[in-house]
């Protein structure tokens, strides 16, 4: 048996080989769909799902999130998994462990029938695993999935179209972030399927259409009392960061928004999905709005355009730059006033000194080795850089730190090497870049950033080192955002 566990790391990885790999490979060498999997809903909480195959295979997948009551994750609820030959013949399908299937040797399957039982309520995939925004669930009279827990796809298929036929009764809505032609989606690639969420059932989105980009997004009946600020964001925020970096990538986008016992969110490839915690109050929206913006940058930075070869030598700018950047035009946007915005950059700080004590003489670039330990230097010091470049870059010209990213974002086609991103960053601010990530890297005391923010009309104090304010500099009493931080 060729056992492979289908991971976090490994998803990204194919993701980079089949997001990437080009449409235009896949309009040169497809002659047709790769797969095309028909989708029907047979009974309560349970789906029938076929799937012909155009390239005969031997591995099947689905991801891997094993938590104490599902050891086996998501594989547990695909049920009656059965392979066909090219010539109709029964090929069995074994079950090798961490969501993967496969023949006996020298057997290929080119059709395989399934049924999905809808259960995933029945257990908290926040306990261990990142959470149902990015496994499965239920509301309303909705079923959300990720593809990677509902389609069984073979991730080595070449990086060619998968058609999905949509066969449900017929009042039943459709909302995924793929092409649709009728009831019929059309993903990009294997990856495309699986990495991205999409529903079906009763309930109505709402659909928006901004430069080029469709945007839909669908609420539970419980999040409806902040309805009209989801609303609010999904219309201002998609809009300020097209403006920021010219485009957006691809020109689709879906959103799900329900409710849990905490807030978090998860981003793929062309959709996010985010769970609100339940009693709704004023404190938490300031969190899951900042939640909010940060996952759909990653469209730009970190999962649709710009991303690193390898991932882990580069989250401190895929997070920590996507962090600030929200940070910056949720301001730029009005959503965010400079109260708020002085306690997030406190907090940049803040988690920065943190970083020092709990990941020493650990650099930005290895700490994505071990990205749950060292998150307060990805995010924080991965921040900091931002900052500080943005600011010293603005002295170069207004639009300087801008048209740095828009520069990676316009030559996103392939991921970056590090060096590759350090150069290209660098050739757009005359090197500061590199000069700035090491200076971060040498551990700067907090007086050292202190001083080092005053000129750029920052002031600091940190008293040990959990305890962090920040105040503007400009504008006298009336402190005020500096020019940079403002969007100006």
């Amino acid at each position: 048996m060729r056992k492979r566990r289908v991971t976090a790391a490994l998803f990204f990885q194919l993701g980079l080989a089949f997001g990437l790999a080009g449409s235009a490979f896949a309009q040169d060498k497809c002659q047709a769909p790769i797969a095309t999997y028909n989708v029907r809903n047979i009974d309560i909480d349970t789906f029938s799902v076929e799937a012909s195959i155009n390239k005969p295979t031997s591995r099947f997948d689905v991801f891997a999130f094993p938590i104490k009551e599902r050891p086996e994750g998501q594989s547990e609820s695909i049920l009656f998994l059965q392979g066909y030959a090219q010539n109709g013949d029964p090929v069995d399908l074994h079950y090798v462990g961490e969501g993967g299937w496969e023949t006996d040797e020298g057997k290929y399957v080119s059709r395989i029938t399934y049924q999905v039982r809808a259960d995933h309520d029945e257990v908290d995939w926040g306990k261990d695993a990142p959470g149902k925004d990015e496994v499965a669930t239920r509301f309303d009279e909705t079923y959300f999935f990720v593809g990677h827990a509902f389609f069984v796809i073979n991730y080595d298929w070449p990086a060619c179209p998968i058609e999905v036929d949509f066969e449900l009764s017929e009042e039943w809505i459709i909302t995924s972030p793929w092409k649709m032609t009728g009831r019929t989606a059309i993903a990009a690639n294997p990856w495309n399927l699986g990495q991205n969420a999409f529903a079906m059932g009763l309930d109505e989105p709402r659909t928006a259409e901004l430069s080029g980009l469709d945007i839909t997004w669908l609420i539970s009946s419980d999040a409806k009392e902040i309805e009209g600020r989801i609303n609010e964001l999904m219309d201002v925020i998609p809009r300020t960061y097209i403006d920021f970096f010219g485009s957006a990538p691809g020109n689709r986008y879906a959103t799900y928004f329900f409710t849990d016992y905490m807030s978090d969110g998860g981003a793929f490839e062309n959709s996010f999905a985010m769970r609100i915690a339940k009693p709704i109050s004023p404190a938490d929206e300031i969190v899951w709005s900042h939640t909010l913006g940060h996952e759909i940058m990653h469209l730009w930075n970190g999962a649709g355009a710009i991303q690193g070869k390898k991932p882990d030598q580069t989250y401190w700018f895929t997070e920590g730059f996507t962090d600030y950047l929200t940070i910056k035009l949720m301001r730029k946007a009005g959503l965010i006033d400079d109260n708020m915005l002085m306690q997030r950059i406190a907090n940049v700080l803040r988690r920065y000194e943190i970083a020092k004590r709990r990941s020493p003489n650990v650099t930005l670039a290895d700490a994505g080795k071990s990205k749950g330990a060292n998150w307060e230097l990805i995010y924080g010091g991965g921040a900091l850089a931002a900052l500080i470049l943005d600011a010293e870059a603005s002295k170069q010209g207004t639009n300087t730190f801008r048209d740095a990213m828009r520069d990676l974002y316009e030559h996103s086609d392939n991921p970056y090497e590090l060096d590759d991103l350090m150069e290209r960053l660098d050739r757009s601010t005359n090197g500061k870049a590199s000069q700035i990530v090491t200076w971060v890297n040498s551990s700067p005391s907090a007086n050292d950033i202190r001083q080092r923010l005053i000129p750029l009309g920052i002031d600091s104090t940190t008293f040990r080192f959990d305890e962090v304010y920040v105040v503007f500099l400009e504008c006298g009493k009336n402190s005020c955002a500096p020019d940079f931080l403002a969007g100006l």
